[in-house]
């Protein structure tokens, strides 16, 4: 076994040692090593459009992205130029690699331009002809036993770019149709939830999930009044259209869908989020959402998706999915792809040109591997290793063509079209040859399931955190923007999906109508929900009345200024109340308002305080760290600039300072200093005097009831951010893992709270440009 793994290790580094000897003709390396770089570089943009904004954001990827296109454009360019032209009669060894080399580089870089999952910028027809005039003229003289793998590629090349061409702008109108059928869908008052909808079997919620094609000959406008409605004369093909209802409509005996079959709905959830995800879509165009208004809206949310059997795991479940089926339809193909259904065709061709260069690998694996030619100028080049690093170039093709295959089939996308193919099959009655379609399909999806569950990187819930007060201890402005992740705790989950539920549930969001008053209108309901979002402060202290009328008193100064403000003043006297409480806990300050750690006093009042305390730090620092996002409700540029100026503040006032409880009462003396007339106080003294009025007002009371009001007003306080942030801020955010903050938007959308976010202001601003 070691003479074998020394035999290999001697192989590579003598090929290696020959891809980087001296030739005369690039003056550093030779002809081979520039093939395999270019055909390298080329691999890795692709795996960079590959894994895109799924783990990453578009910040940190673009730099990426726009370095290896320029290298990409030069490796090739250069490594074509070497080539001898189409017109050479130089039948030599070498020439014949040059002619395999050259057709394999091209077809790569057209491949990888059609078939990346991810970038924005299409192949254009220049290019596709260019492409094609090229490979046909590369190809051109080579040995008769190389001329037939070489044209079964070219011609499955040429197959691809023209099924490209003439299938991704339809595939675009075809999306851009399905979207605005489902908006006029549901402007119809029966096709979505009804007042008697049940969240617990799904009936009323007609929710499109496949099919909506089939509803455009269905669809009219009728005057004079042109309200949309179904035409009376045409029947809606119940077997082709799929809807909620319909997925949960299965008998419970079903061997996929039913209760033992998909007893924790793991299956009827991914279609949901898909139905639920095409609905979302509407807030990134403008579109109304019509069915805010309705009762059915808010149970899907409160009684179906917010199931705290398992710790609220279906919320996340659900949501995690519909933002990746949203973050394909903005930053990748998927859309397009499976725009008219599976993309059979697509991965058929890639098969075909994965057979293709499996044959290509046959015929060249008995050529000589050393051999002289002339490159483009007529200068001799030497190939000391020419079948190896054809294979090579071969396997990377191979690879890419089968991560393609992979990327599209093992998608979400793929498992809501076998679970409504196997809806429509099991719709239809059959012969003994359709039950063994059912059943083989019921295996499949199961298998498809486990496969991607088990290669997707599962969410966390990580949530990142970042406290001004605790790092400016140096006098450094660097440490203050620090950020780390902490795992969103159960105790944090709890709070803030019981503040959810109990926003859900309130009167004035249901809609109900109280006996003998009339029907609130749409717009009087959302002006309730928007009045419901901003009663956080008044749910938190509404028992302590005197407390709220001294902190809208110190509120005063930053009323309108903005949710920018109110973040980063009460971040500032959350983190005092917490070295307060560790201060008169130890007897000592530890600097580290990150651990949350509380020392053990016997399983006294700090155990109770635990809870309470780490959801309000940790939904604190959350939302300190949105404000350095921009994430906020706020223009970014306001919410930048006044980040910036509590930070400075903040290091002048720790400046001199030992210790944080020094700084704290440094803080408090700064707080209380007598102001000139017309002087404001600074958002570090409101939330100075603000610590100061908590702690005075709960001081009999003790610790658990200070911060058990203060988780609960950060909880409501995030539910209100989250809900008034503009679409097109969650739409920059989508990338990588997803934030909470979009998570709590989502759910809030479906629910109706649609926040005061006018249609029409969807459109980034500067701050929010460097991110996208």
């Amino acid at each position: 076994m070691a003479n074998i793994v020394v035999t290999i290790l001697h192989l590579i580094s003598t090929t290696v040692g020959g891809l980087f000897r001296h030739d005369s003709t690039t003056g550093a390396a030779s002809v081979e090593f520039w093939v395999a770089a270019a055909t390298t570089l080329l691999l890795l943009r692709f795996i960079v459009d590959s894994i895109g904004p799924r783990f990453t954001s578009q910040k940190h990827v673009n730099p990426a992205v726009q370095l290896l296109r320029i290298l990409n454009h030069y490796a090739v360019s250069y490594t074509l130029g070497l080539m001898p032209p189409s017109s050479s009669d130089q039948g030599t060894v070498a020439n014949a690699f040059f002619k395999v080399w050259a057709v394999l580089i091209v077809t790569m870089q057209d491949s990888i331009r059609i078939g990346r999952p991810y970038q924005p910028k299409e192949m254009t027809l220049v290019d596709m002809l260019t492409s094609l005039w090229s490979a046909n003229q590369l190809r051109a003289n080579t040995p008769m036993h190389l001329r037939v793998p070489l044209w079964l590629m070219w011609s499955i090349h040429a197959s691809r770019i023209v099924w490209y061409y003439i299938t991704s702008s339809a595939a675009a109108r075809a999306r851009d149709d399905d979207m605005k059928l489902v908006s006029d869908y549901m402007a119809m008052p029966t096709q979505h939830t009804s007042n008697d909808a049940s969240p617990v079997t799904m009936a009323g919620y007609k929710y499109i999930i496949l099919g909506e094609e089939k509803l455009k000959q269905q669809i009219k406008v009728e005057p004079p009044s042109f309200t949309f409605g179904f035409n009376p004369q045409t029947q809606l093909e119940q077997e082709e259209v799929i809807t909620v209802e319909k997925v949960w409509s299965q008998v419970s005996g079903d061997a996929l869908l039913g209760e033992a079959g998909d007893s924790s709905n793991r299956f009827k959830d991914v279609c949901l989020s898909f139905a639920l995800y095409k609905l979302l879509r509407r807030r990134f165009f403008n579109f109304p959402i019509h069915e805010a208004s309705h009762p059915g809206t808010r149970q899907l949310v409160a009684n179906a998706i917010l199931d705290d059997k398992n710790g609220y795991e279906r919320a996340f479940r659900v949501t995690e999915v519909e933002l990746s089926f949203l973050q394909d339809f903005f930053y990748s193909k998927h859309a397009d792809v499976f725009a008219n259904g599976f993309p059979c065709v697509r991965l058929l061709l890639s098969l075909l040109m994965t057979a293709s260069a499996s044959y290509l690998a046959y015929a060249v694996h008995d050529m000589p591997s050393v051999s002289t030619g002339l490159t483009a100028k007529g200068r001799l080049a030497r190939i000391s290793h020419g079948v190896f690093v054809t294979h090579c170039i071969i396997a990377i093709l191979v690879i890419r063509e089968l991560w393609e295959i992979i990327v599209y089939v093992f998608s979400q996308w793929t498992n809501v079209l076998i679970i409504c193919s196997y809806i429509r099959l099991r719709g239809r009655q059959g012969c003994w040859i359709q039950r063994l379609q059912l059943w083989m399909m019921e295996k499949v999806a199961r298998i498809m399931f486990w496969l991607i569950g088990r290669g997707r990187s599962r969410r966390d819930h990580n949530i990142h955190q970042c406290n001004l007060v605790m790092s400016v201890r140096t006098g450094s402005i660097a440490r203050v923007t620090r950020v780390i992740f902490r795992k969103l705790r159960r105790e944090v989950k709890m709070e803030l999906f019981l503040s959810l539920e109990a926003l859900l549930n309130s009167q004035e969001a249901s809609g109900s109508v109280a006996a003998g008053r009339p029907r609130s209108s749409p717009e009087e309901l959302a002006q309730k929900r928007n009045e419901l979002l901003r009663s956080y402060l008044g749910n938190a202290f509404a028992d302590v009345e005197h407390l709220i009328g001294r902190i809208e008193h110190i509120q005063r100064e930053i009323e309108g200024e903005g949710e920018t403000h109110k973040i980063l003043a009460w971040h500032v006297a959350t983190s005092l109340c917490q070295i307060k409480l560790l201060e008169q806990a130890t007897g000592r300050w530890r600097d580290d308002l990150y651990n949350l750690t509380l020392p053990d006093n016997g399983g006294g009042e700090l155990a109770d305080v635990w809870p309470h305390y780490v959801t309000a730090v940790t939904l604190s620092n959350y939302c300190a760290y949105l404000v350095t996002q921009k994430l906020v409700p706020d223009n970014g540029l306001i919410a930048n600039k006044v980040f910036h100026e509590v930070t400075r503040g903040t290091v002048q006032s720790m400046r001199g300072r030992g210790t944080m409880e020094k700084l704290r009462h440094q803080l408090l003396l700064n707080a209380k200093k007598p102001r000139n007339k017309g002087d404001e106080d600074g958002i570090i003294d409101i939330g100075t005097l603000l610590s100061e009025e908590l702690v005075a007002a709960f001081t009999g009371s003790g610790e658990i009831e200070l911060w058990k009001r203060l988780g609960k007003f950060w909880a409501g306080f995030l539910l209100h951010l989250s809900a008034s942030t503009r679409a097109a801020k969650h739409q920059v955010h989508l990338r990588g893992n997803g934030e909470l903050t979009t998570h709590l938007w989502v759910l809030l959308s479906h629910a109706g709270f649609l926040g005061e976010t006018r249609h029409g202001e969807q459109m980034l601003d500067p701050a929010d440009l460097t991110n996208s």
